[in-house]
């Protein structure tokens, strides 16, 4: 688990050093509560590290886009299990389709607003205050204020068709309800959208911090967001010698896969310390 741990650091401080949008929250339980039972009763469990990663486009994305999102889906989840046997890996990439196989009824979304919060609600029950649980998405992103009903932006997980409430956006507050919910004592949330640093401002907001503030030091719980954007930019790709890719993405599985903190892995081991991988990414050197 330590291992596990400082490899997270590794992720986090790489990303901090790119420039990327980032907050931390450190939480603690409050005693007499479900959360303390769970805490004495994981106490002999082995800690397991989670990670959830979900891709979502949109049938009106040009053919090479919605590949794209499912190729990051892929990159990020093999950076993960290759070099890491034995870790919790949950991937979940829409299908590439076109508008009119979706109307034809010829395919149909793997990828929505309630099979990912299902997913979430799963973590919630499923891990310990002893585990780590990372979740990457790529997707689309809503900006702050896009209704005038609500000022809220969020990613969008649903075809708008099928949920025109919110255009098929999983708002920033419906998101941080379900992440605050999951009891591990690591969540490292990694959030690829246009405007996705509205998840970073609502998780600043007093509303949301004084809910942490209450709570008396238990079992101290690490919560860290980062994200691709701030609230106002969007997301745009480069071009990576021939390949075009989104380099938050980009960092995500460098690191993730040991080829950006300077030392390459064999095994989910580090090889020999002088066994450099020269990235322009990495920030150990």
């Amino acid at each position: 688990m330590l291992k596990h741990a400082n490899r997270l650091v590794v992720i986090v401080t790489g990303l901090v050093f790119l420039g990327y949008h980032t907050t931390k929250l450190e939480a603690q339980q409050v005693p007499g509560t479900a959360d303390e039972a769970k805490t004495q009763d994981s106490t002999k469990s082995t800690p397991k590290t989670h990670f959830l990663v979900v891709g979502k486009a949109k049938i009106a994305d040009p053919s090479r886009m919605q590949k794209k999102a499912a190729f990051s889906v892929r990159k990020v989840a093999d950076a993960v299990g290759k070099p890491r046997p034995g870790i919790v890996v949950d991937a979940l990439a829409e299908s590439v389709m076109t508008k009119e196989q979706y109307w034809r009824g010829e395919a149909r979304e793997k990828v929505t607003g309630a099979i990912f919060k299902e997913r979430l609600k799963r973590l919630a029950t499923a891990t310990t205050p002893q585990d780590t649980v990372v979740i990457y998405t790529h997707s689309h992103g809503r900006k702050n204020g896009f209704e005038d009903s609500q000022p809220l932006g969020g990613i969008v997980m649903d075809l708008p068709v099928r949920r025109p409430k919110h255009r098929g956006t999983l708002l920033w507050d419906e998101y941080a309800e379900l992440l605050l919910k999951i009891p591990a004592k690591n969540v490292v949330v990694l959030t690829m959208s246009c405007f996705s640093g509205g998840l970073v401002e609502y998780f600043n907001s007093p509303k949301v911090r004084d809910r942490w503030k209450v709570r008396r030091q238990k079992q101290g719980r690490s919560l860290i967001l980062l994200t691709s954007q701030n609230k106002d930019l969007m997301s745009p790709p480069i071009v990576k010698g021939s390949e075009v890719i989104n380099p938050f993405t980009y960092a995500v599985a460098k690191m993730l896969s040991g080829e950006a903190d300077g030392f390459n892995l064999v095994r989910g081991k580090p090889t020999r310390p002088r066994h450099k991988d020269d990235s322009k990414y990495s920030v150990v050197r």
